[in-house]
């Protein structure tokens, strides 16, 4: 086995409780693949010690003295551009829709999860082998928080040309909220074509995803319901409890959300592959599929009827991805018609379908 694949995974706790940082340091002593380096017990020493000990793996909690976690999340991936730690947010509030879990992710954590019982939680050991598991998968990742300031929001109207019945799909998983958000508030005002976004995270995360985006967006952005029309100039963000398909009547050239339940699914939500297959097929042409960053192989299934169709494939260039994976499966299947970088999306989405 090579030196590389022996070195431990560097972890840094962060929390205010004590009892907390002992809880936790027993539980990732059980993995001889992990090495606590160092723990912080509020917000302003986590900066410093994420400078100092340069962990692969941060956990961190919301609420800290000082500093909160969301604000220190900014500082420590702003102070530590050439080798961004990996940061999970570990918190009692990571959970119900609460607007702390969104202010993390949003600052650049790459991954949650839920404290069982409250800010000191005894009965750590029942979320053991998940957090186990999103250490080492976030321990595995490509860190790049290099987004901001790549794109700038245009509200310019561009002339509409005559085209008919124009789709982006974007797909995306971990890392990919924050560039989704730049990639929309991009856009002109006025576009000839719709855009679903496929965006994974958790079913009460949606609503305020879309309402953030709207912020952002100068352009509408909608949750859909069943059987509303697909209409050029919106954004639609799909709904993570339920599969997401296109439909059309009879003779008619208008497309359509349809729903169906889960069952029997095991796999990240909402599925991009569901939609983007069904958008392929109504689409043709005219459909053009953007995968982002993104752990596993969601929008590969896609990606190929995309392709069978006539449409266009573009993907994030895998060493800018927060995760490669998503993007390197299509790119290993030679699906991609385009691998782009960030600051290059917003104008090769102009160039394929205005």
């Amino acid at each position: 086995m090579k030196e590389k694949n022996q070195r431990k995974i560097k972890v840094l706790i962060v929390d205010d409780s004590f009892f907390m940082k002992k809880l936790l340091r027993d539980l990732f002593s059980d993995d001889l693949t992990i090495e606590v380096v160092g723990e912080a017990k509020d917000g302003v020493e986590a900066i410093g010690e994420a400078t100092r000990l340069k962990p692969d793996v941060i956990t961190m909690d919301y609420h800290l003295p000082k500093m909160n976690g969301a604000e220190a999340i900014k500082e420590i991936l702003k102070n530590n551009k050439a080798n961004p730690p990996a940061i999970i947010m570990l918190s009692a509030y990571a959970k119900n829709g609460n607007i702390e879990t969104k202010e993390c992710l949003d600052a650049g954590a790459i991954d949650f999860i839920t404290k069982p019982s409250g800010e000191v939680s005894l009965d750590i050991e029942k979320i053991k082998d998940d957090l186990l598991s999103k250490v080492h998968n976030a321990s595995r990742s490509k860190i790049n928080y290099h987004f901001s300031g790549i794109f700038k929001k245009n509200s310019r109207e561009f002339k509409k040309k005559q085209t008919i019945n124009k789709i982006v799909v974007i797909g995306s998983s971990t890392g990919g909220p924050l560039l989704v958000e730049q990639i929309i508030s991009g856009l002109p005002k006025k576009i000839n074509f719709s855009i679903v976004v496929a965006q994974h995270m958790p079913v009460f995360f949606i609503p305020l995803f879309t309402k953030r985006l709207s912020k952002l967006c100068v352009i509408d952005v909608l949750e859909p319901t069943e059987g509303q029309n697909i209409e050029s100039g919106k954004i639609y963000i799909l709904p993570s409890d339920k599969f997401s398909s296109v439909k059309s009547s009879k003779n008619s050239f208008d497309a359509y959300f349809s729903f169906s339940e889960i069952v029997n699914y095991i796999g990240p939500r909402p599925s991009i592959n569901c939609f983007l297959t069904s958008a392929a097929i109504f689409y043709k042409k005219n459909c053009l599929a953007v995968v982002l960053t993104g752990m596993g192989n969601d929008g590969l299934d896609g990606a190929v009827e995309v392709k069978k169709q006539g449409g266009t494939v573009i993907v994030q260039d895998p060493e800018t991805a927060v995760v490669s994976s998503m993007p390197r499966e299509i790119i290993d299947a030679k699906l991609a018609d385009r691998i782009i970088k960030p600051k290059e999306i917003v104008k090769i989405i102009k160039e394929l379908m205005l």
